[in-house]
């Protein structure tokens, strides 16, 4: 469902008479506002609700000779043609998350990287920690509408938008006609430290539907009639997405029937599992507490999904048609789903008290439970974002991920782990295509036990076994031999 286009189509978008004056074309906004050194953030996650006139602009900007040399801030992953639009920008520190061509940048060294825990990312941007303790020179967001007081109505993401709007010199606002205005959809909530949030069941709301902004700080005003993209960081689910999605839905409907789960709230990491799970799941009326989320999920709203609360609705490659179809029903929309910032989405305190049961996606587990979300080898991947705030505090942590990688050349259980993004001892449950290991309750021997015999591949079965064989004849509570781990990684040509 398009937003409504032609004469008086801004007017009913910008409805301040003060901030019509500054509706310009994206080459004016950057030539006027976005400076060649300092800071430049971008609202986005999954590539959801990603500004789509500026980044190009500016990208022709840097090809016309402009020498830029930015800290770039980006609310999460982002899409191919984003990437491809600043690729040749000067980008020399960039956070929190990689997507595509930008791994390869910060992998050799020009761009320099640390990835935040998701939860944490607001209160670094805030505190200028990224940034030299000075304000981010500019903020790019899209909007759906912008009231007469300047109070913004975000798209499809909220992220850390609140964040980088509050902490930022200048505001670039996209306002999307080809959405509809979605006042109505979102819970702004600033989080202040040592204050509970009031928060108690998924669909509450606790905030304000809009975000506010001081006019002044609105620099420029950008019309776009583009439509959502695909992240460039998740693929649709495979044959083998679903048949995990199969085992871990077996899993929990046995366990969350089980005496001791009276209710629980359900999130889901971020990849194609999690749109499999859509599927497989066996409950009716879930509430979901979630960091992002497919947008096909909107299509289980009623029966089998009671409430959705998360920080943005994200397109696989595939669903822009359900994006369509739940935009002609907003009223079912606004009633059952809520988009809320990353510090309260991600709120130890909040996934605690709603009994969260997590579905986490890695790139590899150790033959303890210890998993590595962000690196492969000593390359980083893309970033650890919000898992590491959900595993600390859900009440069961289920790690999902195929036994192999590179049609079946690399084993994904490892000796050791590149990077130990989720400590053993927040893992409960590992399930692979190969099967599941409960290792709530085991040893650490037992756990790696577990783990070779029912979530390996056969292919790699024996050679894990001779690995960790020579690592327990060395002795001690979590053996590991690094000779006979090199030789493992050998082996497979790493």
């Amino acid at each position: 469902m398009r937003g409504r286009n032609g004469p008086g189509a801004m007017a009913e978008r910008v409805r301040s008479r003060a901030l019509r004056a500054r509706i310009m074309d994206a080459a004016e906004a950057v030539e006027r506002f976005v400076p060649e050194r300092g800071s430049l953030a971008f609202s986005c996650m999954g590539g959801s609700s990603l500004a789509k006139e500026v980044p190009e602009a500016l990208g022709r900007s840097a090809a016309s000779g402009k020498a830029y040399e930015l800290t770039l801030l980006t609310g999460g992953a982002t899409t191919a043609r984003f990437e491809a639009a600043i690729a040749g920008v000067g980008i020399r520190r960039r956070f929190p998350y990689l997507s595509g061509p930008a791994r390869k940048a910060v992998n050799d060294g020009p761009v320099e990287f640390f990835d935040v825990r998701i939860g944490e990312f607001p209160e670094f941007v805030r505190r200028g920690y990224l940034t030299g303790g000075r304000p981010i020179d500019v903020a790019v967001i899209e909007a759906t509408a912008i009231d007469e007081r300047g109070r913004i109505t975000p798209a499809l993401s909220v992220d850390t938008l609140p964040a980088f709007v509050d902490s930022s010199r200048r505001i670039i606002v996209e306002v999307n006609e080809r959405k509809p205005d979605l006042t109505g959809l979102h819970d702004i909530y600033r989080v202040r430290p040592g204050v509970p949030l009031p928060i108690r069941g998924v669909r509450d709301r606790v905030g304000k539907p809009y975000v506010e902004v001081p006019l002044a700080r609105i620099a420029a005003i950008v019309r776009t009639d583009r439509p959502e993209e695909p992240s460039a960081a998740y693929s649709p689910p495979v044959p083998a997405d679903r048949r995990m999605a199969e085992t871990v839905a077996g899993f929990l409907e046995k366990e969350l029937g089980s005496p001791g789960w009276k209710d629980f709230t359900l999130q889901l990491g971020a990849g194609p599992v999690a749109a499999a799970l859509l599927d497989a799941l066996p409950f009716r009326k879930l509430d979901i507490w979630t960091e992002g989320i497919p947008t096909r999920w909107t299509e289980a709203l009623g029966d089998r999904v009671r409430g959705i609360s998360t920080t943005a609705m994200y397109l696989l490659p595939g669903d822009e048609d359900v994006l369509e179809e739940a935009f002609r029903h907003l009223a079912k929309l606004r009633r059952d789903v809520v988009l809320r910032p990353y510090d309260v989405t991600n709120s130890l305190e909040v996934i605690a008290r709603l009994n969260v049961v997590t579905v986490q996606q890695a790139i590899e587990v150790d033959l303890f439970g210890g998993a590595n979300t962000s690196h492969i080898g000593s390359a980083v991947h893309n970033g650890v974002g919000g898992s590491p705030d959900f595993d600390r505090a859900a009440r069961l942590v289920v790690v999902v991920l195929p036994s192999t990688a590179a049609g079946g050349r690399f084993s994904r259980i490892v000796p050791l782990l590149a990077s130990p993004d989720i400590p053993r001892q927040d893992v409960d449950v590992l399930v692979t295509d190969q099967g599941w290991a409960d290792l709530r309750g085991l040893s650490a021997r037992e756990r790696a036990e577990a783990i070779l015999d029912r979530c390996s591949h056969p292919d790699f079965k024996d050679r894990l076994g001779e690995y960790y064989r020579a690592a327990k004849a060395k002795g001690g509570h979590l053996p590991f031999d690094l000779d006979a781990a090199s030789r493992f990684l050998r082996e497979q040509g790493r």
